[in-house]
């Protein structure tokens, strides 16, 4: 995710864009010869290089971006671990990751199961894995193995056994280290993977020899070693380098590896992914960088608008929604001090159906990857991961939250068994955060959380107190979990009286609903100390 002069920067330049003023003379149309023709399955379809974590979020003019960054990946080698290490205990079936990737991963993962019985895959990912890009009439489709393939992804790589039974069939890494093991435990859950090469956001790295060389030796490695892995969907370059290095050097490099790629693996595609559907950088990359099959879109709020804005682009060829999610913390409101006001995970379960399905199997689009299968800390514990975290103090163990219901039920079409708690809102002193809501120092307030159990389980209620102060932008990277003031407060009512803290400042109140059973459902508000 970008900061606000990276959001300035950026509406700068698709106004830019709209207006046909950016350019000297107009981008050349792309070329779609090596796409195959509808029902050929041999014909066409083309290789590509992966994305990284390492670049950073985004954020875009007219609410058209999102993403998230750090400089390491999701994975690391291994499997069995959870998603990413630094908190959080070993997911069942998950993948190992580095203090890189996007704070603790989750473990127990939800229980329950799929209404009407589970996704099977007893002998692994069959095949020898061609991807093709077909092309009919204007509209795109995948194919692997000459089949119809349509992506329905997670960015995130824990819980893989929860994944698979609800129907997801690929997952997306932000960088190369580990893959062989990544790509070996994909295969196992029937499950491809979008391999993502890191590539900066720095201009200058794209005219120091030393990046663009070690660049080019990590892709040569992984062709020699992985191309032809059954689980190898299509290589992603870059991780929104467009937020900083969107110049004629950089994309001319990414246009150099993918056409290493093209030569050396004709049975995957090639993608770059962008940080929001910024028309000017789409323009650059048919001007600069021909090489590339697909585009890859990160996008939250604007996630919905994804056609029409490529639509205006000079951009003739699909599309990946590479990541998107709930509201992300840019796009949100804030409270008069600056603090923005997280959804609660109830309102994030609609926004995620009302969100999926405007785009899925709509234009261009040959699928998505949803964020977070996982876990992670940014702004809040509980903002973007769609399970909760592991600790011990809390008594939290990895619960999923109502938005993997959603994905469940659009994955498979059938309804979870058993639902997480729906929490729709949550009041400090009788006050919505919307209110702004300040409290004095030491003061005795009551907080209510309105939550529907969908299955009549029993519901207990965590409560706890963080200090909130404005945070810098790490750019998508795990960030450190807030002091906690006082002790967590347990019990089984939805209403507690707290004790404001005694030192005037910003805070925020979080609930954690759990309903026993491996789910959960959250709320948090923040407030001010006079």
């Amino acid at each position: 995710m970008t900061n606000e002069k990276s959001r300035i920067a950026l509406a700068a330049s698709a106004l830019c864009s709209l207006l046909t003023a950016c350019f000297d003379a107009p981008p050349p149309s792309p070329d779609y010869s090596p796409f195959g023709t509808a029902g050929s399955a041999s014909a066409g379809g083309t290789t590509s290089a992966g994305g990284s974590l390492a670049s950073a979020g985004s954020g875009f003019a007219a609410g058209q971006a999102g993403s998230f960054a750090t400089g390491g990946t999701f994975f690391a080698a291994g499997t069995g671990g959870s998603l990413m290490s630094g908190g959080g205990g070993a997911g069942a079936g998950g993948l190992g990751g580095d203090g890189g990737g996007a704070a603790a991963g989750t473990s127990a993962g939800g229980g329950g199961g799929m209404a009407g019985g589970a996704t099977t895959c007893p002998a692994g990912l069959t095949g020898a894995g061609v991807v093709k890009v077909m092309k009919n009439n204007g509209t795109f489709s995948l194919t692997r193995d000459g089949a119809p393939y349509y992506i329905k992804g997670i960015a995130g790589g824990s819980n893989l056994a929860l994944a698979q039974q609800y129907g997801v069939n690929s997952t997306r890494t932000f960088g190369s280290d580990g893959i062989a093991g990544i790509l070996d435990d994909a295969k196992s859950h029937c499950m491809t993977v979008l391999l993502g090469i890191g590539l900066s956001q720095k201009p200058e790295d794209y005219s120091n020899a030393d990046f663009t060389n070690g660049k080019r030796a990590e892709v040569t490695s992984l062709l020699a070693t992985i191309k032809d892995h059954p689980a190898l969907l299509m290589w992603a370059l870059g991780n929104e380098i467009n937020l900083g290095a969107d110049n004629q050097t950089a994309w001319t490099f990414v246009n150099e590896l993918a056409s290493l790629i093209h030569q050396q693996d004709s049975n995957h595609p090639v993608i770059s992914v962008l940080a929001g559907a910024n028309v000017t950088a789409i323009n650059h990359i048919v001007q600069w960088a021909p090489s590339i099959d697909a585009i890859g879109i990160n996008s939250y709020a604007g996630v919905v608008g994804t056609n029409g804005q490529v639509d205006k682009s000079n951009f003739a060829g699909p599309i990946v929604i590479t990541e998107w999610g709930p509201t992300g913390h840019w796009e949100c409101p804030n409270t008069s001090w600056g603090r923005p006001i997280e959804e609660t995970s109830g309102a994030k379960g609609r926004v995620y159906k009302t969100r999926y399905d405007s785009f899925a199997h709509t234009g261009r689009i040959l699928g998505d990857y949803v964020f977070l299968w996982g876990q992670k800390i940014e702004r809040t514990p509980t903002w973007y991961g769609m399970f909760l975290e592991t600790n011990a103090d809390l008594g939290l163990n990895g619960e999923s939250l109502p938005t993997v219901d959603t994905m469940a039920s659009a994955w498979s079409g059938t309804t979870v068994a058993n639902r997480a708690p729906d929490v729709t809102a949550l009041e400090l002193s009788g006050q919505e955060a919307s209110a702004n809501v300040v409290v004095g120092a030491g003061q005795q307030v009551q907080a209510q959380v309105t939550v529907t159990e969908p299955d009549g389980d029993t519901l207990s209620y965590v409560w706890e107190v963080l200090e909130d102060p404005a945070q810098p932008d790490l750019k998508g990277a795990p960030e450190p979990r807030e002091p906690r003031v006082g002790s967590p407060q347990k019990g089984t009512m939805p209403s507690i009286t707290i004790t404001a803290p005694s030192q005037a400042g910003q805070y925020r109140l979080l609930v954690y609903v759990l309903d026993g059973k491996g789910h959960a459902g959250t709320a948090n508000i923040p407030f001010r100390v006079n």
